[in-house]
């Protein structure tokens, strides 16, 4: 969204009722339920009807851009008289005006900031004081981070704070399910914003933090290969898969083997029978191929399947490029295949 201000915007400013406008945005963007918010911001195009201020349905909101332009300058003047030296009675103001302000400007490290020193301001008190707080602001950045809001989808303020609230939850020593991130939250903000390399880096974080182990390693290789197939163009999604394929996660190597040659095997099928023309895809399987980590039979099968796209001449002097390139780097760097 545009930080510049059309004249029609400025007069607004200066003729609306603005603590009005924003009280209304603070009410829908912090509800009393413990729930994941849909936010959608309005242009132009979908004005609201005179002194309505906010769209909700459920947990859906949608918020026109001018009003929260509106909101931004109110919070912005409370924002700054609280964030020194917020007296305790003033803490949800002080949380409330950097929600408007995190809306406005995702980056907005100030304010997240802020919001970490509120979160630590509980941490000497009752432990389950600590575990509501935390629990609410990870509904919160959650919910930007999964709406269909451009730059919260792939915001490094954002993922940094989450880290965080997580680096937090584990030191009071709560659960936290990894699955449930990855289908609820990772995947959402991947499909919000293609290629996003940080919610992918994030969910890497969440592994090596948390661990997985048992049937859960098995749902999560699932549960990202199917997003992949159906995102084929998306390389951000293949390197996590190929690093979640590699990483040394039993002490047992079979299963490894076993789980690299399937998930080889299936999307070179794909490539082949949908003529799969993107980069990401060849990347994937050379990089797999060459890591020894399929079986022989399967790293022959990947040669062959070249060779016959090759042959058939059907693709662009660019495909073919990609794809021959795919093959001369496996050669290149592939190590012992398993038979």
């Amino acid at each position: 969204m545009s930080r510049a201000l059309d004249e029609e915007t400025i007069t607004s400013l200066q003729n609306d009722n603005l603590p009005v406008i924003y009280r209304d945005i603070v009410s829908a963007l912090c509800p009393d339920t413990l729930q994941l918010l849909e936010i959608e911001l309005l242009g132009k195009s979908h004005p609201l009807p005179a002194g309505t201020n906010v769209l909700l349905e459920e947990n859906s909101i949608a918020i026109p851009k001018t009003r929260l332009v509106q909101a931004f300058v109110v919070a912005r003047q409370m924002f700054f008289k609280l964030v020194r030296n917020c007296p305790l009675e003033k803490r949800q103001d002080l949380q409330n005006a950097s929600a408007v302000i995190l809306l406005m400007d995702p980056e907005h490290l100030t304010a997240a900031n802020a919001r970490k020193r509120l979160i630590q301001s509980y941490q000497e008190g009752p432990k389950a004081e600590l575990e509501a707080v935390l629990e609410n602001e990870l509904v919160f950045v959650d919910s930007y981070l999964t709406s269909r809001l451009h730059r919260h989808t792939k915001s490094p303020t954002l993922w940094g704070h989450r880290r965080w609230l997580l680096e937090v939850y584990r030191s009071a020593n709560m659960e936290h399910d990894v699955v449930q991130d990855l289908k609820t939250i990772v995947l959402i903000a991947a499909e919000r914003h293609p290629k996003n390399y940080y919610a992918w880096s994030h969910m890497r974080w969440l592994i090596q933090m948390f661990g997985v182990e048992g049937g859960t390693d098995c749902e999560i290789l699932s549960l990202v290969k199917n997003w992949c197939l159906r995102h084929p163009a998306d390389t951000s999604g293949f390197s996590f898969l190929l690093f979640y394929l590699s990483r040394p996660a039993s002490s047992e190597h079979a299963p490894r083997i076993e789980a690299s040659t399937m998930a080889c095997k299936e999307v070179l099928g794909l490539a082949v029978s949908f003529k799969w023309t993107h980069e990401s895809v060849w990347v994937f399987l050379r990089s797999l191929v060459a890591s020894g980590d399929v079986k022989e039979d399967q790293r022959l099968f990947f040669l062959q399947g070249i060779d016959n796209i090759l042959a058939a001449n059907s693709y662009s002097s660019t495909t073919q490029s990609i794809i021959q390139g795919a093959r001369e780097w496996c050669e290149k760097y592939q190590r012992k295949s398993h038979s």
